[in-house]
């Protein structure tokens, strides 16, 4: 019966571990997403004030 129970929690506890690994996986993966959003943003802006300086205007009208 001991053995028993120690199995079962033995499989829950590889089961949890597992889920947390998937969970730390695609937080990951949703960082990785966030700084690329973030760079891509940073760059459009600088392109835009860019633009509008070249074309004499402030880049915030």
């Amino acid at each position: 019966m001991a053995e028993q129970n120690t199995q079962s929690l033995d499989a829950a506890v590889e089961k949890a571990t597992d889920l947390a690994h998937q969970a730390i996986e695609q937080t990951r993966a949703e960082i990785a997403r966030s700084q690329a959003l973030s760079q891509t943003e940073a760059d459009l802006a600088q392109a835009i004030e860019q633009i509008a300086e070249e074309h004499g205007a402030p880049a915030d009208e």
